[in-house]
Order: C-alpha cells, then structure tokens, then sequence
C-alpha cells in the first residue's frame, strides 16, 4: 500500500484512494508524472504523436508515390506497346523500302526495254517513211501515168463520139426517111449554101457562123396534115445527146426563123442524158433516141403557132 508524505504521521492509502485523490486534483497527477517518469517518458506521447503525424505523412506519400509508380507502370507499359509499334511500323516500312527498291528495279528494267522498244520503233518508222517516200514517188508516177490514161481516154471517147456522131449524121442524111418517114413526106436534106443569100439578109455575121455549123437541116411536109406549109428541122446529131446539143439545135433553129425558115429544133442521137430530156421538154426541142422520137406533136405544133 503507498505511502502519503507531507503529514505529520504517515498514513497507508489503497490504490483506489490514490487514483481518486488524483483524479480529484489533477495538478497532482502532472507532479506525479514529473517525479514518476523521467523526461524520455514525459515526452515519448508528444514524441509518438509526432511519429504518428509522420507515419501518415508518410503513408500519404507512399499512397501518392504508389499512384505515381502505378502511373509510371502505366506510362512505361503504354511506352512499351508504342515501341511494339514503332517496331512493327519500322518492320513495314523496311519492307516497304525493300518493296519500292524492288519495284524501283522493275520500273528500270521496263524503262529499259521501253528506250529499246522506242529504238526499234523508231528505225521502223524510218523504215516506214523510206518506204512511204519510195510509194510516193512510184505513186507520183502512176498517177502521172494514169492521168495520162485517162487524157488519152478522154480523147479516145471524145474521138470515138465525133466518129459515132458524125457515121450517125452520115445515115440521118443518107436516110431521112429511116428516122422521119413516118412524120414527113418529100423530105430533103438541104445545103446551107442553097439557102445562104437568105440567111445573109437576115443575120449578122456572128449569127451566120452559128447557123453554119448546123450538123443537118432537112425539110417535108408533115404527113399526117398535107394541106400544111412545108416545116425544117434543124438537127444536132451526138452519139450522146446532152444539154449542149439541146441549147444548139434550140438557138440555130430559132437563127433560121428569124431568116424566115419554119425551123424545128432537133437534138438527135443514140442515147440521150437525163438533163437533156428535160432540157427539151421545157425548151420545145425535138429529142431523136435511137430511132425514137419524143416531144414531136407538141414541139411542131408550139413553133406553128407561131407563124
């Protein structure tokens, strides 16, 4: 049992009355603590406090350099995949190289055969142009030629007509009857030189050459009409009967009218082109086609009319 001094007499307490006492006077227990514990001891609370406020300073910490590692665990695991990355894009890229050169190698190659190609294709083209050069010049000639063909066919026709028109104008005047019998009777082939001081009193000089080149002049009386004065025709004769020979016989047929003759343009021949048919027809001129006659009834019966 403890002992209280300060009392004239000691006197023995229990616990429980010592623990009461100190309750009961606080500043007591504080004198207890300074004569019970030594000053280590005094100070070991604040000291664990201190501890304490440290440990969860330090448990701050570490929580915030746990995050942080965890970050940089992160970081460093995203960085490790990047880099897996960059060394895939770097493995696709040295392939893509490596595919660029080889394409780069065939791009030579075809360049290559292209300039061979472009070499042969032009000592091909030259050889075409000398050839080309070589079919001018032959071509030159045989159109030189061919056109004297043709010259000398024209002239051979042109020939060949003139003796086909002047053999047909042979038998129109040998054989009046034989073409126009049935429209004429007495026919007679006529000179111009019979009838040339009329046709000088009538006409220039100009107009007298144009009669005079006349192919044949004949005249009749019409047979179906007897009691009619007596008519001429004033004939062309071509192995072919075009507009010209139309316009002639139509122009000196109306020169002999005017010399006081009752002339009928004749444009007579073999064959007869489509522009001289119509030709005729429009100009009143009589068309002879291998023995046929056409515009006869009305061309005679228009031009006496006239007189």
């Amino acid at each position: 049992m403890p002992r209280v001094e300060g009392s004239p007499s000691t006197t023995e307490i229990t616990w429980e009355e010592l623990l009461r006492a100190l309750e009961e006077h606080p500043e007591w227990l504080a004198r207890v603590r300074q004569v019970v514990l030594t000053r280590d001891l005094l100070t070991l609370p604040e000291t664990i406090r201190e501890l304490v406020a440290s440990h969860r300073q330090a448990e701050v910490r570490l929580s915030r350099l746990e995050v942080a590692v965890q970050e940089l665990q992160e970081a460093q695991r995203q960085t490790t995949l990047q880099i897996q990355e960059l060394r895939e894009a770097q493995r696709q890229t040295t392939l893509q190289i490596q595919e660029l050169r080889e394409a780069q190698q065939q791009t030579n190659l075809q360049i290559q055969e292209l300039r061979e190609a472009q070499r042969q294709t032009t000592f091909q083209i030259q050889a075409i142009w000398e050839a080309i050069q070589r079919n001018t010049a032959q071509l030159k000639d045989l159109i030189e030629v061919a056109q004297m063909l043709v010259e000398g066919q024209r002239r051979l026709d042109g020939t060949v007509g003139e003796i086909k028109g002047t053999l047909l104008e042979i038998k129109y005047r040998e054989q009046p009857y034989a073409y126009f019998g049935h429209l004429l009777r007495s026919i007679q082939a006529i000179s111009l030189r019979t009838i040339e001081n009329e046709l000088e009193s009538h006409l220039t000089s100009e107009e007298l050459r144009d009669v005079f080149r006349l192919d044949l002049l004949l005249r009749g009386r019409l047979r179906d009409a007897p009691e009619r004065p007596e008519v001429w025709l004033a004939i062309e004769v071509s192995s072919v009967v075009d507009k010209g020979d139309v316009e002639r016989a139509g122009r000196r047929a109306a020169l002999l009218r005017k010399a006081g003759f009752r002339a009928i343009p004749v444009a007579a021949g073999l064959s007869v082109n489509e522009e001289a048919q119509r030709e005729a027809g429009w100009d009143r001129v009589v068309v002879v086609k291998d023995g046929q006659v056409f515009f006869w009834e009305e061309t005679v019966q228009h031009y006496l009319e006239e007189h």
